[in-house]
Order: structure tokens, then C-alpha cells, then sequence
């Protein structure tokens, strides 16, 4: 059985894609709306992520004659106990083990689908789905363990700061998929249902992206990066790269980037002002590549973030990213992803993977902002530590066994 993705301007094509690669009876995953690229996207169609086995198709049965929305929602309410009246202005603050229990029932009281029912339901399938995932959070609301995930798993996906609400959603990919994939397959199924709920680039297309500007909070390793990057791009694939600074605040900065300059023999520029940014490209034009590197700046500080992107205009088809630490917390990165999202950032450099202790809180903050990664730093090493991001690794950080994780994330 194989897990696969596919996405439609609506979801009935999404589930034809299905229905015509995986067969009728494919199990349904995920559905969700598909959003463009950047940190604020609107949406633009549907995913439906579903598991099968293409070799089955032929062999599948006829799917059963099509009823009608409202026959599935007739039936779908009969089947769903209504809540008690409850007198006006009273909130229901006992969450106690009974109402997670009954919780429970719920989820499991809702049938699983496949294509060929889903494509029945029709739009109702959606509500149903989330419906769902709701309830599987409210199971899971205090800590109770998942029944089909396992103690053991559920344990460790909370050591890691995994989400509650992800949990549910792992517990329910289980659930989905029963005894069809053996227990020792269940680790990668999960991390392949994670990986396709990320955004991820495998590094940046050098031929379309000559300036790169990087910004970024104090401390997350931006001029590292850059010189990892810099490295990355003369030793291995022999391009000419300039390098420019325009962080004349910090003591040492510009002697740091220089010497590195220096070392591989590259251009380089300081500039305290957009202008003076303009012509240091100028004055570049024989490189394949330009690397900019800008001040760390507080998220709290919108005044500084402006001054970053008055640099950013000063190049046309100057391309932003934006550097984030793997080991930071919640809170600190809705702040930078706030703050940031003034510039048009189009790709993150996650750095400090190798010093990330929850990669579970990680992987739920990449997919709540819905940051597209494109490299990953593992190590102090320049140039050797960085790596082009994939999705697929950083979810098996998640679900591998706490003996097998590892910071490396480039596609093996």
C-alpha cells in the first residue's frame, strides 16, 4: 500500500484522481484546502491524501449507487447523538474521563471511507472529515492516550511537543488503516502523512534566483548560513558568488563575512544604505550569485524589519529568506513569523537542527505558519553542514524511534 497526494480546483476532481490511480476502494487519509505559496497564501483548490494499491484497481468492485447529499446527511444524523439542552450563559468546564470517553465513541462511531463512499457523500464528506478530527482533539484533550497509535507512541509524539491536535490526526491515519500495513510500516506511513502536510523546497534554483537576502531574529545563525551557502555554491558546483553585508551593527560582523570572502577568493561589499546596497550589485555584475546578509533583528522591533525591507527594494528581483532557529519556542516563533512576514519571504533557512530537542513542536510550527524550508543547517561546520530540505526527513525526526533520530536531513 502506497500513500500518495493529489489536489483539484474542487474536491470531487481531487477524488477522481484518486478513484482512476488507487481504485474505488483507496482509503481517504486527509482532506484539505490547498493554499498558495508564501507565508500568507489564499486558497486555490483541494488535497485529498489517500492510501492503496494501484496493482488492486483492476480487481476492485463496483462502486454502489450514488445517493444523494442529503440522504448522507440524514443518515449521518441519525447516527450522531445530540448534545443535552443546556441553560443560557453556563459553560461546560468539567472536561472529566466521562465526556472524553464518550468523545471516543464518537470518533469511532464515524465509518471510515474510501474514495468510492466519499465520492457518494459528496460535499458533506468534508464536514464529516472535520467533524472528525475535531472530536479525535477532544479525546485527546487531557493527555488521554490513543488507543490506535499506543501508549508507547503516544508518549514519545508527546516528549517531542508534537501537537495534541497532530496526534489525533496520526491516531487516526492508524485507525484508517487497520490491519492493512503491518505494525513495522506504521512509523513510515505516519511520517509520509506528515511530510505532505509540509512545504518544502530541495534548496533554491541558483539559475533563477541571482540576489538572496537574509533576514532573520539576533542569534539564529544568519552569517553562518551565508557562508555555509557560499561555500556550498564555489566548491561544489563552481559558481563565482559575491558576498555583501549590510550589518554594520554588530561588532565583528563585517570581519567575519570578509574573512571568509577572502578565503575563497569572492567579491565583497559592505552597504549602510540601500543606495550603496544598489551599486555593491553593480559593481558584481560577473557574479553568477549574490549572497546579502542583513543585522539580527528583534521581532518586537518593526521599525528595524522596514529598514530590512527598504533593502530588499533597492535589487530588483531580489529574492528574501528568512532564517529560523529549529530550537525555538512556540511563542518566539509566531513572534518572528509576525513580525517577518512584512518582507516577501519566499524561502526559510531552518538552522540549528542538530541542536533541536522537540521536533515535534518544530514540525507543528512549520505547518502553522506554513514556512516553505529550502536548506537546513545540522552543524557548525562551513561548508559542510547544510543540507537541501526534505519533507520526508524532517516528518521521520517526529516518528522515528528515539535511537534512530537524527539530525541529518538531506534526501537519502
Amino acid at each position: 500500500m502506497i500513500v500518495r497526494s493529489y489536489t483539484g480546483r474542487t474536491v470531487a476532481e481531487a477524488l477522481e484522481k484518486v478513484r482512476n490511480d488507487l481504485g474505488s476502494q483507496a482509503l481517504i487519509i486527509e482532506t484539505r484546502t490547498c493554499k498558495e505559496p508564501g507565508l500568507f497564501g489564499r486558497q486555490c483548490g483541494y488535497e485529498v491524501v489517500a492510501a492503496g494499491d494501484p496493482d488492486a484497481q483492476a480487481t476492485s468492485s463496483p462502486s454502489p449507487a450514488r445517493t444523494s447529499p442529503r440522504a448522507a446527511e440524514k443518515a449521518y444524523a441519525a447516527a450522531t447523538p445530540t448534545d443535552p439542552p443546556r441553560r443560557p450563559g453556563t459553560l461546560p468546564i468539567d472536561f472529566g474521563n466521562h465526556q472524553h470517553s464518550q468523545a471516543s465513541q464518537l470518533v469511532a462511531s464515524i465509518p471510515e471511507a474510501t474514495v468510492g463512499e466519499f465520492m457518494q457523500r459528496g460535499d458533506l464528506s468534508l464536514e464529516i472529515a472535520s467533524i472528525r478530527r475535531q472530536l479525535a482533539r477532544l479525546a485527546t484533550g487531557h493527555g488521554v492516550p490513543t488507543d490506535h497509535l499506543g501508549a508507547e507512541v503516544s508518549q514519545l509524539f508527546e516528549e517531542r511537543e508534537l501537537p495534541a491536535e497532530i496526534i489525533a490526526e496520526c491516531d487516526e491515519v492508524i485507525a484508517k488503516a487497520g490491519e492493512r500495513i503491518p505494525e513495522a510500516k506504521r512509523a513510515e506511513l505516519l511520517a509520509r502523512y506528515l511530510a505532505r502536510q509540509l512545504r518544502c523546497n530541495p534548496g533554491i534554483d541558483w539559475n533563477a534566483t541571482r540576489c538572496l537576502i537574509v533576514a532573520g531574529p539576533t542569534g539564529v545563525g544568519k552569517t553562518t548560513t551565508i557562508a555555509k551557502l557560499a561555500g556550498d555554491l564555489v566548491l561544489r558546483r563552481g559558481r563565482r558568488i559575491g558576498l555583501i553585508t549590510v550589518d554594520t551593527y554588530r561588532v565583528g560582523a563585517t570581519d567575519q563575512l570578509q574573512a571568509y570572502a577572502d578565503l575563497l577568493d569572492m567579491p565583497f561589499a559592505v552597504a549602510r544604505t540601500p543606495a550603496e546596497l544598489g551599486h555593491a550589485v553593480d559593481s558584481m555584475a560577473d557574479c553568477d550569485n549574490i549572497l546579502v546578509d542583513t543585522a539580527g533583528r528583534s521581532p518586537a522591533d518593526a521599525a528595524r524589519v522596514h529598514e530590512i525591507k527598504g533593502f530588499c527594494r533597492a535589487v530588483p528581483g531580489m529574492v528574501v529568506a528568512l532564517a529560523v532557529a529549529a530550537n525555538a519556542g512556540r511563542a518566539e516563533y509566531a513572534s518572528v513569523i509576525e513580525r517577518f512576514s512584512l518582507l516577501p519571504v519566499e524561502h526559510c533557512l531552518l538552522t540549528k537542527i542538530d541542536e533541536c530537542s522537540a521536533p515535534g513542536r518544530l514540525y507543528g510550527c512549520l505547518r502553522r505558519h506554513a514556512l516553505t524550508v529550502s536548506y537546513c543547517t545540522t552543524g557548525q561546520e562551513v561548508p559542510d553542514d547544510i543540507e537541501a530540505a526534505d519533507a520526508l526527513t524532517l516528518a521521520r525526526l517526529v516518528t522515528a524511534p528515539a535511537a534512530e533520530s537524527s539530525p541529518s536531513v538531506a534526501v537519502h
